[in-house]
């Protein structure tokens, strides 16, 4: 018996440490080949760089106009972040707590939106913007989907969230005056930190690495135009300067990697706290 837990426990190891390298070997690709030459790479791109070029993450910052396409993503990110954030929280709120009518058939068509593939809405959206001539204002259309997009997910995940909070600490306030405004913000949105950051962590990750909508939504303008998009950039017609893309990808995921060091208490709070009811 105690051989056969030996065994299971060792396959299991085994198996976490391939699922480990696996993915994390793609990311040390990535950032050996960051500082190599294209002669380097093309020779052999399995090797080691012979001289760790960092002058690839400056031009890929200045000639290659990253700086620009950053500055467009954080910008946004942040926008859409705040406005799926706020908005889903209201109405999370307003789901789980104040016996909003047919609430249940609300929560199951946002489910429903949340199924829906994100290329199925691409070319309705186009035409709703450009009908709106919305297409060639800055920030605008990007946002906007993205705010479409997330806030059924965000909704879901936060309600659920709001139900799981004992309903006799929330009738206690009630009956000592407490308006429904001053509880949510005082005793229940105090509560809901690693819910909001798990809904963050998830919309910051889709809203910096989605392409297809940024990309169909700047082809008429140059203003705007996110990170992801500006990487084509560096991929030419004939040839690609593969230590330039790369330096860019490793710079690109620098934020990915910040948030979820800074948030990731919240983050595995957040995704266990709400599996509990009561």
């Amino acid at each position: 018996m105690n051989i056969r837990k030996l065994d299971s426990r060792l396959l299991i190891r085994l198996f976490l440490v391939s699922f480990t390298i696996v993915n994390i070997y793609p990311l040390l690709f990535t950032f050996f080949t960051s500082f190599k030459t294209s002669e380097e790479f093309f020779a052999d791109i399995w090797a080691l760089p012979q001289q760790w070029l960092f002058d690839n993450y400056k031009q890929a910052f200045e000639v290659g106009r990253l700086g620009e396409y950053f500055y467009n993503s954080v910008v946004i990110a942040l926008v859409s972040l705040v406005l799926v954030t706020v908005m889903g929280t209201f109405a999370a709120y307003a789901l789980a707590r104040l016996h909003v009518p047919f609430s249940g058939a609300i929560v199951g068509l946002l489910l429903v939106i949340q199924i829906l593939p994100t290329e199925s809405m691409v070319l309705p959206l186009y035409m709703l913007m450009s009908k709106l001539k919305l297409l060639g204002v800055t920030y605008v259309p990007i946002t906007s989907a993205y705010l479409g997009w997330l806030l059924p997910g965000t909704i879901v995940i936060l309600r659920n969230f709001f139900l799981s909070v004992p309903s006799e600490l929330l009738e206690s306030a009630r009956i000592d005056g407490s308006s429904e405004i001053h509880t949510m913000f005082r005793i229940v949105f105090p509560l809901s930190g690693g819910a909001i950051a798990t809904c963050t962590v998830l919309n910051f990750c889709f809203v910096w690495g989605e392409l297809l909508w940024a990309q169909i939504s700047t082809l008429t303008t140059e203003k705007g135009i996110p990170i992801t998009v500006g990487l084509l950039n560096f991929q030419g017609q004939y040839a690609t300067n593969w230590g330039l893309m790369t330096a860019a990808i490793c710079m690109i995921l620098i934020p990915l990697v910040l948030l979820f060091v800074f948030l990731q208490k919240y983050f595995v709070q957040g995704l266990t706290s709400g599996a509990i009811k009561g």
